[in-house]
């Protein structure tokens, strides 16, 4: 079975690394999720997780860093 899934890409700001934080199946999901983040007001969306445009990471040598969204990556399974 061929499936599609969209994972959320952050990337950190202290320690460069980048990781996935969510995943959805639905590109219609992903694309609500970048309207949510990008809107400068309420665009009447209503998802029930979602990403932020920044997180907070635990570093790998145990510093804290702060991460950006970067976006949704395709992928083919």
């Amino acid at each position: 079975i061929h499936m599609t899934e969209y994972r959320a890409i952050y990337k950190c700001r202290l320690c460069g690394e980048e990781y996935v934080s969510a995943i959805t199946g639905s590109a219609d999901m992903a694309i609500k999720n970048m309207v949510v983040i990008t809107a400068e007001c309420d665009s009447g969306q209503r998802i029930l997780n979602p990403v932020t445009k920044l997180s907070m990471h635990s570093c790998k040598d145990g510093s804290m860093g702060l991460a950006d969204f970067l976006g949704f990556r395709k992928v083919e399974n």
